[in-house]
C-alpha cells in the first residue's frame, strides 16, 4: 500500500511561492550570468595579453640598453685605437702597460656606472680577449670556444642575444655580442656586453598579473631564454639568435626544460616546463600541458624590435577562478533575492497556518516540561479553541494520575531497600557470632570482649535505617571496625589496607555494601592458606566514584560467576527483583540496591585477579552520590 505524505500548510503554501520565486530568479542570473562570464573571460583574456605585450616591451628596452652600449663600444674611437695598440705586437713592455690603462678606462667610460651591466667584453679574431666590470683585465676564455661565437661571426656585425648562462659568481647574465670591422670592413673583433638576467627579464620575473602565470621567452630560433636553465647545457644547450648553431641548441633545448610554479612569481629552475614554443604557430588558445598534466590557456606576443617570442601561460583552472570570482555578486544577489522571496513566502504562510502550527509543534516538543500546558491566546476560531481546551483537560488528567503511581512506586521502592537492607543485618550478625564462638572456645576472653564493643557499634550504624546512603567515610569505619574484629581472630595472618582520597570522603554510597563486600572478601580468603590479603581501593575517575575489594582467595567459581551474571542481566532486562535468601545472597543484594538507588548508569563488575583471587567494583556518578 503507498505511503501518503502529508505536510504542513505553512510548506504547502510557502513551497509553491517560493518555486515560482526561484523558477524567475534563475533565469533572471542565468541570462545576466552568462553576459558576465563573456565580458569578464574577455577582461581576462586581455590582461593575460597585455601582460606578454609589456614583458615584450621592457625586454626591448632592455636590450636596446645593452646594444647603445654596444655600439658606442665599437665606435668609440678611443676603444677602437686602444684595442688596436694593446693588441698589436712590437710593443715595449713599458708601452704594453700604457695601452692596458688606456684600453681598461676606455672600456670603463662606455660601461657607465648602470651596475645591472655585469661586464664589456672585447675580443680579437684570434680569440684573446679585455674586459671591464666584474672582471678586469686580460679574459682566460677563447673567443672561439664561447657559446655565441659561430652566431656572431654570421650575423656580420648584427647584434646578438645568447641563452643566459651563469657566470663565475653563480650570478646569471644575458649576453649582447656582435663582431665589427675596421675602415676597410675587414673583422676587427668581437664586443660582449653582459648584463643581469634578473634585470632583462625582470617583469617576467614579476608578471603585473593579479592572478599566478606561467611565462617563458623563446628567441626566433626557439632557444629558451627564460626561465634560467638549472645547468648548462640542460635547457637549450648554449646558443644564441641567428646561426645554425643556435638552431642546434634549440633542438636540445626541446628535450630538457626547466618548470615554472604558476603559483610563484619567480620561476623555479630544477623542474620541467612545456615548450610552448612550439604551440606559438596556433595564437592564443587553451592546450594541454603534457609536462604538469594541466590545462591552460597561453598568449603570445612578439617582442617588436628583436623579434623574442613570450608566451604567457596560466593554469584553466586558475583563469577561470578570476572569471568566476567576478561573478560573485551574481550569485551574491540571487541568493539574497531568493532569501528575500523565501521569507516572504514564509511570513505570509505563517500568518495563515500559526494557530495549527503552534498545536503541532507543542505536540512534538520533546523538550517541553512534563505536564506543560498548552499556552495559547484565543484565536476566535471555535475548532481550534476547543481543541486547545481537550489538550490541557488530557495534561491535567494525565498527570493526576502519574502522581499517584509515582507515590505508590516510591513506596514499593522504599519498602524493597529496607528489606534488602533489614536482610543484610542478620548476615552480619550470624558471621560475627560465629567467629565470637570460636573464639570463645579458644579462650580468648580479651578479644572477645573488645570484639563485642565493636560489634555494638556497628550493630548501631546497621540498625540506623532512617537513611539508605551513608558517607564514604562512615562506610570505610564501619569496615575497618569489621577488619579489627577479625583481626583480633586471626592476628598477623590477616593483611588489610584501605587507600581513599580525601576528596572522596564525603561521596554518598549504598549504605552497608562495601562492608558486606569486605566481609565476602575475608569469607573467601580464608578458605585458603595465610596470610590473606584484603584491600579496598578508592579513586575517582572522571565523573564516577570507584570501590574496589579484592583478596588473594580461590576467586569466582565460572558456574557461580556465570549465573550471578545471568540473573543481573535479568534483572536489568525486566526490572523484576528475585527473592533472596540470607546464605549465598551478597553479591546480588548489593547490585540490588544500586539498581534501586541509581537506576541503569550505576557501576558493577566482578571478576578474578589474574595473579589470584577476586575483585567486586562498585561505582556512580559523583553528582549523583553527592
Amino acid at each position: 500500500m503507498k505511503r501518503h505524505i502529508t505536510r504542513s500548510i505553512q510548506t504547502i503554501l510557502s513551497s509553491y511561492f517560493a518555486l515560482f520565486s526561484l523558477l524567475l530568479l534563475a533565469l533572471t542570473v542565468g541570462i545576466v550570468s552568462w553576459m558576465q562570464y563573456r565580458t569578464t573571460r574577455r577582461d581576462t583574456i586581455d590582461t593575460l595579453h597585455h601582460a606578454s605585450i609589456a614583458i615584450a616591451d621592457s625586454i626591448d628596452q632592455q636590450i636596446n640598453q645593452m646594444n647603445q652600449i654596444s655600439l658606442g663600444t665599437i665606435s668609440s674611437a678611443a676603444v677602437r685605437g686602444a684595442f688596436t695598440e694593446y693588441f698589436s705586437e712590437g710593443s715595449s713592455a713599458y708601452e704594453h702597460n700604457q695601452q692596458r690603462r688606456l684600453l681598461a678606462n676606455a672600456l670603463v667610460t662606455e660601461k657607465g656606472f648602470d651596475f645591472s651591466i655585469r661586464q664589456l667584453n672585447v675580443y680579437t679574431p684570434e680569440g684573446s680577449g679585455y674586459g671591464a666590470g666584474e672582471i678586469n683585465g686580460d679574459l682566460d676564455e677563447n673567443v672561439t670556444d664561447l657559446p655565441w661565437y659561430a652566431a656572431a661571426e654570421n650575423a656580420k656585425g648584427h647584434l646578438i642575444i645568447s641563452v643566459p648562462e651563469r657566470g663565475p659568481s653563480e650570478e646569471a647574465y644575458v649576453s649582447a655580442c656582435r663582431m665589427f670591422y675596421n675602415s676597410m670592413h675587414v673583422p676587427m673583433g668581437f664586443a660582449e656586453v653582459k648584463k643581469a638576467y634578473d634585470t632583462v627579464f625582470g617583469l617576467a620575473l614579476n608578471p603585473e598579473v593579479s592572478y599566478p602565470v606561467t611565462i617563458a621567452i623563446y628567441d626566433t630560433a626557439g632557444n629558451r631564454l627564460y626561465p634560467l636553465s638549472p645547468e648548462p647545457g640542460t635547457s637549450g644547450s648554449p646558443g644564441a639568435t641567428g646561426g645554425d648553431g643556435a638552431k642546434d641548441a634549440a633542438s636540445a633545448s626541446t628535450k630538457k626544460d626547466t618548470a615554472v610554479d604558476p603559483g610563484s612569481a619567480s620561476v623555479p629552475e630544477t623542474a620541467p616546463i612545456f615548450d610552448y614554443y612550439a604551440a606559438r604557430e596556433q595564437g592564443d588558445h587553451t592546450l594541454d600541458n603534457t609536462t604538469t598534466g594541466y590545462r591552460e590557456y597561453v598568449c603570445f606576443s612578439v617582442s617588436p624590435q628583436h623579434h623574442l617570442v613570450i608566451a604567457a601561460a596560466s593554469r584553466e583552472s586558475v583563469f577561470l577562478r578570476q572569471v568566476y570570482r567576478s561573478m560573485q555578486w551574481i550569485l551574491s544577489a540571487f541568493l539574497a533575492l531568493l532569501l528575500f522571496s523565501l521569507l516572504i513566502s514564509m511570513i505570509l504562510s505563517r500568518q495563515i497556518s500559526s494557530p495549527i502550527r503552534r498545536i503541532y509543534h507543542f505536540l512534538a516538543d520533546d523538550s517541553k516540561e512534563k505536564f506543560q500546558p498548552l499556552e495559547m491566546e484565543c484565536t476566535g476560531i471555535r475548532e481550534i479553541d476547543k481543541l486547545k481546551d481537550s489538550i490541557n483537560e488530557n495534561i491535567r488528567s494525565v498527570k493526576a494520575s502519574t502522581d499517584t503511581l509515582m507515590v505508590l512506586k516510591e513506596k514499593e521502592v522504599q519498602a524493597q531497600m529496607l528489606a534488602l537492607q533489614s536482610q543484610m543485618n542478620p548476615h552480619f550478625l550470624y558471621n560475627s557470632l560465629s567467629t565470637i564462638s570460636e573464639m570463645a572456645q579458644e579462650g580468648l576472653t580479651q578479644p572477645v570482649s573488645r570484639m563485642c564493643d565493636q560489634i555494638i557499634e556497628i550493630m548501631r550504624y546497621i540498625s540506623s535505617n532512617r537513611e539508605q546512603r551513608s558517607s564514604l567515610e562512615e562506610e570505610l569505619e564501619i569496615c575497618d571496625m569489621y577488619l579489627d574484629c577479625i583481626g583480633m581472630r586471626y592476628g598477623d595472618q590477616l593483611v588489610r589496607r584501605i587507600t581513599v582520597p580525601d576528596d572522596m570522603l564525603e561521596v554518598q554510597v549504598p549504605k552497608l555494601c562495601i562492608q558486606l563486600l569486605v566481609e565476602n572478601a575475608v569469607r573467601s580468603a580464608t578458605t585458603l592458606a595465610p596470610p590473606w590479603q584484603i584491600e579496598v581501593s578508592c579513586e575517582v575517575r572522571g565523573e564516577n566514584w570507584y570501590v574496589t575489594v579484592s583478596d588473594n582467595g580461590p576467586g569466582f567459581d565460572p558456574e557461580v560467576e556465570k549465573g550471578l551474571r545471568a540473573q543481573m542481566d535479568q534483572i536489568l532486562a525486566d526490572g523484576i527483583l528475585p527473592s533472596l535468601k540470607i546464605q549465598g545472597m551478597g553479591l546480588l543484594n548489593i547490585f540490588i540496591r544500586l539498581y534501586l538507588l541509581d537506576g541503569i548508569p550505576f557501576i558493577f563488575d566482578m571478576g578474578n585477579r589474574p595473579g589470584g583471587g577476586a575483585f567486586v567494583t562498585i561505582g556512580g556518578k559523583m553528582h549523583a552520590s553527592g
